[in-house]
């Protein structure tokens, strides 16, 4: 279920199967095939606890760990919605220092450059090194650190 909403999250993305791969396997496989990024989600017991994020060819790579995750099946009100697949424009705030430029430059690198006249925004807030991120007016929320 959450790997299905973060295809709806990251444009032009593809969903695969990990199988018995290492994260080492799967990062060789991608650069062979001329993949620009990989995400690996890691669930416990169906809730997810921690993405990583690989830009390829030669990196950043960087670990989040999650928390509070709410996907759109849990927020009543939006069950039934449709997700827009426009690129979407991106909001970022309190990404200031050194690091605060790293990681923001690692997040906007998943997503293409939007038309002028999309609709969709997604806002990524840093406050105290945890990052909330939302899509749609509030259609989905997560927070990572």
């Amino acid at each position: 279920m959450v790997v299905q909403e973060l295809r709806l999250v990251f444009p032009n993305s593809h969903r695969i199967n990990r199988g018995n791969y290492v994260v080492k396997e799967l990062a060789e496989a991608c650069r062979a095939n001329d993949v620009t990024d990989l995400i690996v989600v890691h669930e416990h017991r169906g809730t997810p606890d921690a993405l990583i994020v690989s830009h390829f060819p030669h990196g950043p790579t960087v670990y989040f760990t999650l928390n509070n995750v709410a996907l759109r099946h849990d927020i009543g009100t939006y069950k039934n919605t449709t997700v827009s697949e426009q690129y979407p424009h991106l909001i970022f705030e309190n990404f200031s220092s050194k690091l605060g430029d790293r990681v923001r430059d690692v997040l906007k690198y998943l997503f293409p450059v939007p038309k002028e006249d999309s609709k969709r925004v997604m806002t990524f807030a840093n406050e105290d090194d945890f990052v909330s991120f939302r899509y749609n007016s509030d259609s989905f929320s997560h927070l990572l650190h």
